[in-house]
């Protein structure tokens, strides 16, 4: 794995991307594309030799890209000017793609990445046979031929769903990624909470597919030779900020990962459920301070806090508030920044061992409002930093804050009040 570890967490149901992600199957593109180039008539086809077309498909901006936006791309390179309609093209891109593969021009077998099958039987075994589906933008009867090549036929019974599931029907297209259709569709056919839910992608247009339909955890996949070349570093880096939660180096390590998971939550599954607990807790205290809600900050913490500002004049000394200071010192804050808005960086998060919840945050918006007698001087809101929760289970039986710790910059307000 390319970053520091994910926290255990549970995991009821996983999805696969295909192309890419359990098979090599970029040689295909070019092969079918220069096929159906060398078809418009009148054009002079000396220049699109397979080594041509494989440069003109690996630019970085192509990856995962849609059919019809590869066809533009490879008009515009090779100064090809086509009258008709482009989606004949992309039309008959998908027909010689799925006879090549249907009449065995193609050996499908050998696409496998190594050991990804047996992995994937691991994890129908691990979480039920019923929980392991397909998310792809490829066409069925490719997707078909694909999966028995790799002698899995009888996988994915958590649903296979394909690019001709999801039509739009002003264009008579399919919805592929990045639309989250094909994700939302899939995530039906699984029938498991969406947060539950794992899915493995090798490109950007996927990880915003998956994460705009609300797939609860998306893992990045690199599947190249050598994972430290400049152009697998940024992809890497288009991954995690297209949202994907972490980056492995192959599907065989995402899913390794995912094992884990399933292990531990078979070994000590209250520990998990409590890790979670604790996670929604500190999610709905900053909710309440999106929502200005002070009765819903209070209610996230015991009646006694313990509180350490490492950044602050207090240099990290311990100091004790109560549950309505902690919220009453919030709402002051919000008094001046009436349009504040926290967002994350990493979103609330146990430690490995279960003790603490980190997050790390920044809050932006304008100093707008007068609070405790200062005037606002109207400046920009943009300050960030990262705080740690320890929570405690109470007598009601929830889980509650009872130590804060916390690094950060400051805002105009803050600083005019010291």
């Amino acid at each position: 794995m390319r970053l520091p570890k994910l926290s255990p967490r549970t995991i009821k149901g996983v999805l696969f991307d295909l192309d890419g992600t359990c098979v090599d199957s970029e040689f295909l593109s070019p092969l079918v594309w220069a096929a159906v180039l060398k078809e418009i008539p009148g054009i002079d086809t000396s220049s699109i030799d397979h080594k041509a077309m494989e440069n003109a498909l690996s630019d970085p901006s192509l990856r995962g890209a849609s059919a019809s936006d590869v066809g533009n791309h490879l008009l515009k390179t090779f100064d090809i000017h086509y009258n008709d309609d482009p989606n004949t093209l992309v039309k008959r891109k998908r027909a010689l793609a799925v006879e090549m593969v249907v009449n065995g021009h193609v050996d499908l077998e050998p696409l496998w990445f190594k050991g990804l099958t047996g992995r994937i039987r691991q994890l129908e075994k691990a979480l039920g046979p019923g929980n392991v589906g397909l998310c792809t933008s490829n066409m069925h009867p490719i997707v078909k031929a694909t999966i028995e090549a790799g002698d899995l036929g009888d996988s994915f019974h958590g649903g296979r769903t394909v690019q001709e599931d999801v039509i739009c029907p002003n264009s008579g297209l399919p919805n592929i990624k990045p639309n989250p259709s094909l994700y939302v569709l899939a995530l039906e056919k699984l029938n498991l909470p969406p947060k539950f839910v794992v899915a493995f992608e090798d490109s950007v247009v996927g990880v915003t597919s998956a994460k705009n339909a609300g797939v609860g955890s998306v893992l990045g996949v690199l599947n190249r030779e050598d994972n430290n070349t400049e152009e697998a570093l940024a992809v890497e880096k288009a991954l995690l900020d297209a949202g994907a939660d972490t980056v492995f180096n192959t599907t065989v390590d995402a899913i390794d990962w995912c094992l884990d998971c399933c292990s531990i939550a078979g070994q000590n599954a209250t520990d998990l459920r409590v890790m979670q607990e604790k996670e929604e807790v500190v999610t709905r205290y900053f909710e309440g301070v999106n929502k200005q809600d002070g009765d819903m900050m209070a209610s996230c913490f015991t009646d006694k806090v313990e509180l350490r500002d490492m950044c602050g004049p207090s240099k990290g000394k311990i100091r004790y508030a109560t549950n309505k200071d902690m919220a009453d010192r919030c709402l002051e804050f919000l008094a001046a920044h009436p349009d504040c808005k926290v967002e994350f960086t990493q979103q609330p998060l146990c430690d490995r061992k279960g003790e603490w919840v980190w997050a790390h945050w920044y809050e932006t918006g304008n100093w707008t409002g007068e609070s405790l007698g200062v005037k606002p001087m109207n400046t920009p809101l943009d300050v960030g930093g990262h705080t740690r929760f320890l929570l405690e289970k109470q007598d009601c039986g929830k889980q509650k804050i009872v130590k804060q710790v916390v690094y950060r910059t400051f805002s105009d307000w803050e600083l005019s009040l010291s």
